[in-house]
């Protein structure tokens, strides 16, 4: 029945007396025989020092009295309702130093037992977490072992713990269990326990405590253009916490479908310990080897992937990092893949440049490559392009002062009128008209690239990765971000090293370029970058 059904079957009554123990209510209603009747009211329940004290059954005692009150009631239940058994509360607390996703975490645990001394503790864990067949870390003087045991009705897994014979005489913080964190945090995230004596399966109390938050590895991204069936160059980039020391490793899990390669220069260990290597397992697993010490700091590395031509069904990358034994130490898990690009054949350029001097000026070359026609409105209305967005790494800053000097090295584009913004130092705009006649404009296969100065910072930054993000013309705002709703593509691009000179010989496809720098290659890119070129409309 609904509740408004009950409330209006409800019988109006005034509180009489509430004395001690003892309520009395009088009806402004007869009650009718054979029919069930139900009190709801509140009540404190008493101490576990007051129940011990009465030494025997709690039971309820339930009359009624007619008016003109007699000397006995008309009806009684005389205290044989059934027992109502009273546990206590305990104070219970749970600690660990971190819960990476997916990790099995040590997690010690704070006791404080009633007057009762329970024989077997339940621990319910928040949904998603799991133990393991033995899963006693440390005892301390009372838990003798730690096993799995049914799940709850709403599918929380549970823990018991035998005590030693004697049960839980006092409070202890010296228990430590093991547990396997979900991949992602639950909405409650409360841990329970409850203390039974395993002999006579009574319960003696229970009780909650605050739960413990899963920590994802800081600023884990992963960057590639995800064009299909051409190379690419993936960045993957991650904080931790953690000092991991020689022997340590990097699992990189990718989506189906993304056949990636590190080997030779197609890793580019750029931000992570010099020693690192890399290792294709299969089609989506990496695993990047750390032969030296990894402290706490940022990181980021770059491999080669070429990504397939549907979106995959599990399109997430994982990021753990794992010390020496196999132990998780550090993960993000579940980072949403990039979707797939399928009416796009586009390339990323090298990135060019003429010095790498601290506190100089250099001239960058960066761009992209259309290997097939684009899609025209028909085709795919999304898959436009309408900017071209140029991010520098942190520090760097463009000397772009006027439209001369930056030079558009293939003037086969639709540009508009206003068509470079570089009011920002740390990036550049470049914005086209695909509207300009009376049928829509696309640009044409063919290499663009863009060449402009910039001042080289000191120090370098850790993540020295520049980007050009192709941009579509959906959002009237633009895009101004790597992370704005109009990129269509990102294509980052490993920066240089400071003295590191440009150099296209001995490279294949796909590859990333580094040599030493000699002045003969500096004297050589300083004059390509000279040579004639094509400048954007005035």
């Amino acid at each position: 029945t609904s509740s408004d059904d009950a409330d209006a079957r409800a019988i109006s009554c005034t509180i009489k007396e509430v004395a001690s123990r003892i309520l009395k209510i009088t009806l402004d209603a007869g009650l009718a025989t054979s029919t069930v009747y139900e009190v709801i009211f509140a009540v404190v329940a008493p101490t576990a020092a007051e129940v011990a004290a009465h030494a025997g059954e709690i039971t309820w005692t339930i009359e009624t009295w007619a008016y003109p009150y007699g000397a006995l009631p008309t009806n009684t239940n005389d205290g044989e309702s059934r027992e109502f058994p009273l546990v206590e509360q305990y104070t219970f607390q749970v600690y660990a130093a971190r819960v990476p996703p997916t990790a099995e975490v040590e997690i010690t645990l704070y006791v404080k037992p009633g007057l009762d001394a329970p024989t077997s503790l339940l621990i319910v864990a928040p949904l998603s977490f799991n133990f393991s067949s033995n899963c006693l870390v440390s005892g301390g003087a009372y838990v003798e072992s730690c096993y799995p045991t049914a799940d709850t009705t709403d599918g929380r897994k549970t823990a018991t713990l035998a005590l030693v014979d004697t049960g839980l005489t006092a409070a202890t913080s010296d228990i430590i269990i093991k547990a396997t964190a979900p991949s992602a945090e639950p909405s409650d995230i409360s841990w329970f326990i409850e203390g039974r004596d395993s002999y006579t399966d009574t319960q003696y109390g229970w009780g909650e405590a605050t739960g413990l938050e899963i920590e994802q590895m800081a600023d884990a991204t992963v960057i590639y253009p995800a064009v299909p069936g051409l190379d690419a160059t993936m960045v993957v980039r991650f904080q931790t916490q953690v000092l991991i020391e020689s022997g340590g490793w990097l699992e990189i899990s990718l989506p189906a479908g993304m056949e990636p390669s590190c080997s030779g220069n197609q890793f580019d260990p750029f931000a992570i310990p010099d020693t690192g290597t890399c290792r294709v397992v299969d089609d989506t697993n990496v695993i990047v080897t750390l032969n030296s010490t990894m402290v706490p700091g940022e990181y980021a590395f770059a491999l080669q992937v070429t990504p397939p031509s549907t979106v995959p069904i599990r399109n997430t990358i994982d990021v753990i990092l794992k010390d020496r034994d196999g132990v998780i130490r550090d993960a993000a898990v579940d980072i949403d893949g990039i979707e797939i690009q399928d009416k796009l054949k586009i390339q990323a350029t090298e990135l060019v440049w003429t010095q790498s001097k601290a506190l100089r000026e250099s001239l960058v070359t960066v761009g992209f490559s259309i290997t097939d026609t684009m899609p025209d409105l028909v085709v795919s209305d999304t898959q436009q392009i309408s900017e071209i967005l140029i991010v520098f790494p942190v520090g760097f800053v463009h000397l772009v002062d006027e439209e001369t000097d930056f030079v558009v090295l293939n003037e086969d584009m639709p540009f508009a009128d206003s068509w470079i913004d570089y009011m920002q130092k740390d990036r550049l705009r470049v914005i086209l008209d695909l509207n300009q006649s009376t049928t829509w404009t696309t640009l044409q296969p063919g290499t663009y690239r863009f060449r402009f100065p910039v001042l080289v910072p000191s120090p370098l930054p850790v993540f020295n990765v520049w980007f050009v993000s192709l941009c579509s013309p959906n959002y009237p705002e633009g895009c101004s971000t790597i992370s704005d709703p109009a990129v269509l593509i990102n294509f980052p691009l490993p920066g240089f090293e400071i003295g590191e000179t440009y150099s296209d010989a001995s490279l294949t496809g796909g590859a990333f370029r580094r040599t030493e720098a000699s002045l003969p290659a500096l004297l050589l890119a300083i004059a390509l970058s000279l040579s004639i070129a094509c400048f954007g409309p005035r």
